[in-house]
């Protein structure tokens, strides 16, 4: 019996029931690594559905092995075979490598028009691979119709989400004559402004993942298990292939108190030279909030930035007398970071599917919302501000201690360059 087998075995047999699946793969991939993916091939045939085990055996299999078994997943579907263990690994694949799709997005389409939650299953991930030729050819679906069919409405969200333009404008028209259509979800969702007519994005594509320096690393770890520990310890969106990358400033208080509080700001990150990192901006960059506030006392944070890209709380958020916070926070640990172009895989997360095994703190690229997608409005331009980067839960503060965002969430940072204000928030479950 192969070592994979064995594993499957007793799980089958026993469940989580005075055994350990999850240290038996991990033990499985520090032995033969690329076994994960004959493991998690064994499972599909068994048609269970699947498990945090094969979860964390997905995230740490190697670029080859996983795509061979998304690719095999793929097939299985596409011979009409479905289990709900299927699904879930193509939807990941959605996210990790869409390219997989190229040669069947009608299939797409009707797995992703199957899903049960309009405009965020995860399969709408998929559509930014979505090639030209097929955008093409949709589009000429559209010529004929006053209104949209119920599958070519469905296409059309698709290049809409594809960000194909002008095909991207000419779904979003057609979309915008159903009155059953909230289209500005699918904006969101999407990642676009509407500003006049024109399609503007509301995030970059190159995201870059933050790598704590010694000290964060040892608390942040120290906070979670074993299991979880080896698993940051060689899952990529941690681990960059190479230690170089741009340094940043973490953690501390910022030169400016709070508005609201009066007590001095917490510092998140300092950017030299953003635009480097697709940031509309052309100073340094110090991106800071009241972890004491934010959200607690305000929905948003909004501050201006000095020229030296400094923090200051927008007037509107700008308080005489002091109010007593709630909930009073530390500031997070100070340290030197650096940040790392994200691997071609990680460069869109899912913040549910992460499950405390991914790094999710990052700058730049698309969201990984908690919740629905929701992009604040620049408080003097009234303009929607693009996204610029997110922090998870699990920072280390100043004391040691653990920072959460509200039950464990995330928060997300916002800039409008034309105003040079940024803007801040958290969501949880």
């Amino acid at each position: 019996m192969t070592p994979a087998l064995d594993i499957l075995d007793r799980f089958e047999r026993l469940g989580w029931k005075g055994n350990d699946p999850m240290s038996q793969m991990l033990e499985l991939r520090r032995e033969q690594p690329t076994i994960l993916g004959e493991l998690v091939t064994l499972f599909l045939d068994r048609a269970l559905p699947t498990n945090t085990f094969i979860d964390a055996a997905l995230d740490l299999m190697d670029d080859d092995t996983y795509s061979q078994l998304v690719g095999h997943a793929w097939q299985r579907v596409r011979q009409g075979e479905r289990s709900r263990a299927l699904i879930e690994i193509l939807e990941g694949a959605a996210l990790q490598l869409p390219s997989l799709f190229h040669d069947d997005w009608e299939l797409v389409l009707q797995l992703s028009v199957e899903s049960h939650v309009k405009f965020h299953q995860p399969f709408l991930q998929a559509w930014r691979e979505l090639d030209e030729e097929t955008v093409l050819d949709w589009c000429r679906h559209f010529e004929d119709f006053a209104s949209l069919a119920e599958r070519d409405r469905d296409r059309a969200i698709a290049i809409l989400l594809s960000r194909h333009e002008p095909s991207a404008r000419k779904a979003l028209s057609l979309l915008s004559t159903d009155p059953d259509d909230d289209v500005q979800d699918l904006l969101l969702v999407a990642g676009y402004a509407l500003d006049d007519g024109v399609l503007r994005s509301l995030h970059n594509e190159a995201p870059h993942h933050i790598r704590f320096d010694s000290r964060q690393w040892r608390l942040m770890q120290a906070q979670q298990p074993e299991w979880i520990r080896e698993i940051r310890d060689n899952q990529a969106s941690w681990q960059p292939a190479a230690t170089n990358g741009s340094a940043v400033v973490m953690g501390g208080v910022a030169a400016h108190p709070c508005g609201l509080c009066h007590q001095p700001l917490h510092r998140l990150l300092r950017i030299a030279e953003p635009r480097n990192l697709g940031i509309a901006c052309e100073t340094d960059l110090e991106l800071a909030t009241c972890l004491s506030c934010e959200t607690w006392e305000e929905d948003i944070l909004f501050f201006r930035h000095d020229r030296d890209g400094r923090p200051i709380p927008h007037p509107s958020q700008q308080r005489k007398e002091a109010q007593t916070s709630r909930f009073p926070a530390e500031p997070l640990l100070e340290a030197e970071a650096h940040l790392f172009a994200a691997p071609r895989r990680w460069e869109r997360q899912d913040w549910g599917a992460s499950n405390n095994r991914q790094n999710l703190s990052r700058v730049g690229g698309a969201p990984s919302w908690v919740q629905t997608p929701s992009y604040p409005d620049c408080p003097d331009c009234e303009k929607p501000m693009p996204f610029i980067a997110q922090f998870d839960s699990g920072l280390p503060q100043s004391d040691e201690s653990e920072w959460l965002w509200g039950s464990g969430g995330c928060s997300y940072a916002f800039w409008c360059p034309d105003c040079r204000i940024s803007a801040h928030f958290w969501q949880c479950t």
